[in-house]
């Protein structure tokens, strides 16, 4: 059987006949022969093939089923991944990443290739070069909304109005310098006279702890193994970061993207007192009776800090009348002040003691009734060798407590309100780095006609033990014999399983033994923080963990982001340190970015319904007005209570903001669509958050005054591209459809 030909057409493995040539005819090379083909150069075919391979290559349909073999699963592992974790975990493992961008780069590289290798274009081709143009546009419109999009948020109580909305993807440190010679915000050590930086810090949506494989396999979370991977090449700054200060070093450690708190167990001490206690039978006689070993429980109660007074300490009195209070720094600036703020033996205080000030690792001693009858007649005080004035004096002969202000050329800065026989209670200017702590002898008080038969006088005559946790999570003790300070130093960590153990007053009649039953180190007062997971459904407490070195000198600590609201509440206490050299200080707070609206959104009314017979929220919607801000300017608070402070544009008047209605805004060069995101409350007057948002007058479109108050967030999303997007998926449907239809009818 013979093998079936190739060609069934004879003619068609014809060779082409040779060109005649007349032999009597000389051949010129410089004049071409009109009788035969013309040729190419070769130089010039060169040049084709350089230009179309490369596009022929590239322009392939194997390069674009490749690429989109990759995009494809890819997008199914996106869509995955942002139903389990959320949206942020989504954007920074897939779809904002840089390699993903290139991916999509070199999609459209293929189809650009693709159009470019069948120019001339021919009124064939239109479907086809139409469905390829409108990928194109698409990918363009998804890259200006990838680079220039914006996503934000604003929260707002009701009747306030905010003209900025803050990015909760983008966050920065804060820094601001505080001189220490004059205490107030000027710059040392610089020629610039910025008063504050913003660093940049991306730290990502995942716990820093989340990138170490090990943590995972303790949890039962759903593409671990995929997503650890991702991970790795999503971008975030760690270790140091650069502060345009001299001597200053800024470091992040640790970053929780969701955390919670949980009270610390207290501290638990054993304690032997080797001086007997008297006591007295039921005949009168009085017996020396040796004391046992007592457990002494010491427990810090957080408490809601609101810029009022803030107890991070307690204390506790034993059998015999002695008192131990414990107490946890939030500064290791505090933590040297209670190594060093010692009473001064060299002050010949008078009746009512002295206060001794710690500042720059200098003590400032001032005799209380020098102070008090220098400052009659709203008179400042001098303190001799420091940069400050006091001030505002206030002396309380109940407490006894004393009270004053810091002042500088630049007016009042902090205030100071000291204990003699709590100090656990003392109120410190941490923002000045000034630590004051009252010492008082109940000897000389007792000369004093006012305090005849004082019972304060047999308190403040026993022994008290003081114990300080410092940031560095070591414990520091000093022993107040009543008169004096007999010692003091750092309690001993536990070593080869032994428990710690201290002794006090060696030697004199109040000695005792301590042994550290058990501690557990505080990272905030009387709070322990936790990691918690990442996902969905989830309140996230962002709070990252850093280490600041100013003039040598070394503090670590917890930072917690502020609130998302345009209303400048007072910091927490975890939302703002203060952190001190010998030179210079700074003030460090964690802050979201903002964006500029160019308009106002003014908060009428926020209402929301419940489940019938649950506290579940069903529907909540925002009743807001678009305003235009009056005489707006960058000094000008962002934000606003007085409706004389804005007018509301003629088409933005009380529109309904809803869970599946938003509202779209236009006419500041930018096109905004709000969206209704979530809300926070309702606050009632037993709620300290009511009073820092309302301040009890009746609104202008009610009637009464307002009994609880709810906070509404609204999500502000600016697209570029969104026009782009739709007119790129026009191109492609009308381009399909067509290429189909021409199709069918050559059937």
């Amino acid at each position: 059987m013979s093998k079936r030909r190739k060609y069934q057409d004879v003619s068609e493995l014809m060779l082409p006949e040779p060109a005649i040539i007349n032999p009597s005819q000389k051949h010129n090379p410089a004049k071409p022969n009109p009788k035969l083909p013309p040729q190419n150069p070769k130089p010039a075919t060169d040049f084709r093939r350089i230009i179309v391979m490369p596009l022929r290559i590239l322009g392939s349909l194997a390069v674009g089923i490749i690429i989109l073999a990759v995009v494809l699963p890819l997008l199914a592992w996106g869509t995955l991944i942002e139903s389990e974790y959320g949206a942020a975990v989504a954007r920074f493992t897939l779809y904002d990443s840089r390699w993903f961008v290139l991916l999509w780069a070199g999609l459209g590289l293929n189809i650009l290739c693709a159009l470019l290798l069948r120019l001339p274009w021919k009124w064939s081709h239109l479907p086809f070069v139409m469905a390829h143009c409108g990928i194109l546009v698409l990918l363009a419109g998804c890259y200006l909304t990838w680079s220039g999009g914006e996503i934000a948020q604003i929260t707002l109580p009701e009747g306030t109005v905010g003209t900025k909305a803050m990015k909760p993807n983008r966050q920065h440190f804060t820094i601001r310098p505080i001189a220490q010679n004059t205490l107030q915000s000027t710059l040392q050590n610089t020629s610039s006279k910025q008063e504050s930086w913003d660093i940049p810090f991306e730290s990502g949506p995942f716990s820093w702890d989340d990138y170490d494989a090990s943590n995972w396999n303790q949890q039962n979370r759903k593409y671990r193994t995929s997503l650890r991977l991702a991970m790795q090449w999503g971008h975030r700054d760690k270790g140091e970061l650069r502060v345009p200060l001299r001597n200053v070093k800024f470091e992040v450690l640790n970053y929780l993207a969701g955390s919670t708190t949980e009270p610390v167990p207290p501290l638990e001490l054993s304690i032997l007192w080797k001086k007997t206690m008297r006591t007295t039978t039921d005949l009168g006689d009085v017996k020396e009776i040796p004391r046992n070993w007592e457990r002494v429980r010491l427990e810090i109660k957080p408490q809601e800090y609101f810029g009022r007074m803030e107890i991070r300490g307690v204390q506790t009195e034993m059998a015999g009348g002695e008192r131990i209070n414990y107490r946890a720094a939030i500064s290791m600036t505090e933590t040297e002040a209670f190594q060093n703020g010692l009473p001064d033996q060299n002050t010949n205080s008078e009746s009512r003691g002295h206060v001794v000030l710690y500042h720059n690792g200098k003590n400032y001693s001032v005799d209380v009734d020098r102070l008090l009858r220098e400052t009659e007649n709203n008179k400042r005080f001098r303190l001799d060798g420091s940069p400050f004035e006091l001030d505002k004096v206030q002396f309380n002969s109940r407490g006894p407590v004393i009270t004053f202000a810091l002042i500088t050329v630049g007016g009042e800065i902090d205030r100071l309100t000291l204990f003699p026989d709590n100090p656990e209670m003392n109120i410190q200017a941490q923002r000045a780095g000034v630590f004051g702590f009252y010492w008082l002898n109940p000897e000389k008080l007792a000369q004093n006609p006012d305090y005849a038969d004082h019972p304060i006088l047999q308190r403040l005559s026993l022994p008290r033990l003081d114990i300080l946790q410092g940031t560095d999570k070591n414990l520091y003790y000093r022993f107040w014999n009543g008169r004096n300070i007999t010692s003091h130093g750092v309690v001993p960590s536990r070593s080869a399983g032994k428990k710690p153990q201290f002794s006090v007053a060696e030697k004199t009649p109040d000695e005792a033994e301590i042994v550290v039953e058990r501690f557990v180190p505080q990272d905030l007062p009387g709070l322990r923080i936790l990691a918690l997971p990442v996902g969905r459904g989830q309140e996230a407490v962002q709070r990252v963990q850093l280490r600041v070195t100013i003039d040598g000198k070394e503090d670590t600590f917890w930072l917690r982001a502020v609130e998302k609201s345009v209303v400048p509440l007072p910091p927490e206490r975890d939302q703002i340190r203060y952190v001190h050299g010998n030179t210079q200080s700074v003030q460090i707070q964690w802050n979201y970015d903002t964006v500029e609206l160019g308009f106002g959104i003014f908060l009428k009314k926020f209402e929301m319904r419940t489940e019938p017979g649950t506290r579940m929220s069903s529907h909540y919607s925002s009743l807001v007005d678009f305003v235009e801000m009056r005489n707006h300017s960058d000094n000008q608070p962002d934000f606003s209570r007085t409706l004389d402070d804005f007018r509301v544009y003629e088409n933005g008047r009380s529109i309904l903001i809803s869970m599946n209605n938003p509202s779209v805004f236009r006419g500041t060069g930018r096109s905004y669509r709000i969206y209704q995101s979530s809300y926070a409350g309702p606050y009632h007057p037993d709620n300290p958050w009511f009073y820092e948002l309302y301040d009890g007058n009746i609104f202008a479109w009610e009637k009464t005054p307002r009994e609880s108050l709810y906070m509404s967030t609204l999500s502000i999303n600016a697209d570029p591209g969104r026009g782009l997007k739709y007119l790129g998926s026009f191109f492609i449907i009308f381009g399909s459809a067509w290429f189909l239809y021409r199709k069918k009818e050559k059937k």
